[in-house]
């Protein structure tokens, strides 16, 4: 039985002396890192494909997610320096299902993308937000354990099969299929994708063997800087560069807006709900799912015992804030958590921190986006 630590866990734990304070900010400020740099991913693995233009609105929706989750989760949760925000099980499913919402709409010839995305993004957190709270008033914290392991396996392929994919697609701005087979290994993007390979082995191999929490970002900073490096070398502009798909453009700033505030409710996609009905339910039983795997993951490495029952009813306030917001869907986060006990975090302050620094980049400029190489988020997502 892993050893529950009380005082930590208790709603009321002492804050801790100054030393202690001053450590969980810091820690904070490197999962923030962590964080954005995982977020920026997500969002553009959910905003690719015909929703590139929008990327801005995605990443404001992304850091909502981050900010709701991580506040309501280091306020609430029974591990008081868990982290939540954003995963990559949850991303994955959630961008599948908003491909296949847009898919149609723009067979059909719509322009107007943006609502229905959003509309959705924030009803798939709602959904999930009010399953978790059941479950977990319920008391089925315990019964989620006793999912057959060839579900998860299959879960867990499936979503790693979407994550590789989607890494694809924001790499080289194309499907995986066979219909675009020929694309996908012409030269230029055979280049793309080698430079995203080599990114994703570089964190594979180095996260594997270094526990610090300064490993992710100094290999993405290193690529961003090879990048530029290149394009100096070879007299390319950053204009060029864009236009040939290997960096972002640069998204314009965007207000942010709730999904339902100011659409007219005929404009929202009620007619596409019912096939997308399967997608929903994915989205609620991934995050569930991804929710019992990293708190059993945490509880494995920090040698403490959650709160099932307390967890799924944090996490669905957090997923319920979030849609009315205008975010996504939240999960406690298994690699920031670890890496933020690791590196020394204790206290409640950790996830506050990051949900501070969410809220400040959603008031960032985000044409810092275009300095960013695709390969080196798309070697993330890998």
């Amino acid at each position: 039985m892993a050893r529950t630590d009380v005082a930590d866990t208790a709603a009321g734990a002492p804050i801790g002396n100054d030393a202690n304070l001053w450590r969980d900010l810091l820690v904070g400020l490197v999962s923030s890192v962590l964080s954005v740099a995982y977020g920026l991913s997500f969002a553009a693995l959910i905003f690719s494909g015909p929703l590139t233009p929008w990327l801005a609105y995605g990443i404001a929706a992304t850091f909502i997610a981050t900010a709701t989750g991580a506040a309501i989760v280091a306020a609430r949760s029974s591990i008081p320096f868990m982290i939540a925000g954003p995963d990559g099980s949850t991303a994955a499913v959630t961008a599948a299902m908003i491909a296949a919402l847009v898919g149609p709409l723009t067979a059909n010839g719509s322009d107007d993308l943006l609502a229905p995305a959003l509309f959705v993004l924030a009803l798939s957190a709602g959904l999930t937000g009010l399953l978790l709270c059941i479950l977990g008033l319920a008391g089925a914290g315990g019964a989620i354990r006793f999912v057959p392991y060839p579900v998860i396996g299959g879960f867990l392929g499936a979503t790693g099969w979407l994550m590789a994919s989607g890494a694809v697609r924001v790499i080289t701005g194309e499907n995986i299929s066979l219909e675009d087979a020929e694309v996908l290994v012409t030269v230029p993007n055979l280049w793309k994708l080698g430079a995203g390979a080599a990114v994703a082995t570089a964190l594979y191999l180095c996260l594997s063997r270094s526990r610090s929490p300064l490993v992710l970002p100094g290999i993405l900073f290193a690529a961003i800087a090879a990048a530029h490096v290149a394009i100096a070398l070879t007299g390319t502009t950053l204009a060029e560069a864009q236009s040939a798909g290997w960096m972002f453009a640069a998204p314009e700033p965007v207000p942010l807006r709730l999904p339902w505030v100011g659409v007219s409710l005929a404009d929202l996609p009620w007619k596409a709900l019912p096939k997308l009905s399967g997608d929903l339910l994915a989205v609620m039983f991934v995050t569930a799912v991804t929710m019992l795997l990293n708190t059993a993951g945490i509880e494995f490495v920090t040698r403490r015992q959650a709160d099932l029952e307390r967890e799924l009813t944090t996490l669905g306030i957090a997923n319920i804030l979030s849609s009315a917001l205008g975010g996504y869907v939240n999960s406690m986060s298994l690699s920031r958590t670890t890496i933020n006990y690791a590196a020394g975090g204790r206290g409640r302050l950790c996830g506050l921190t990051v949900a501070a620094v969410a809220v400040l980049a959603l008031v960032a400029d985000p044409s810092f986006l275009a300095v960013v190489p695709k390969f080196a988020l798309g070697g993330l997502l890998l």
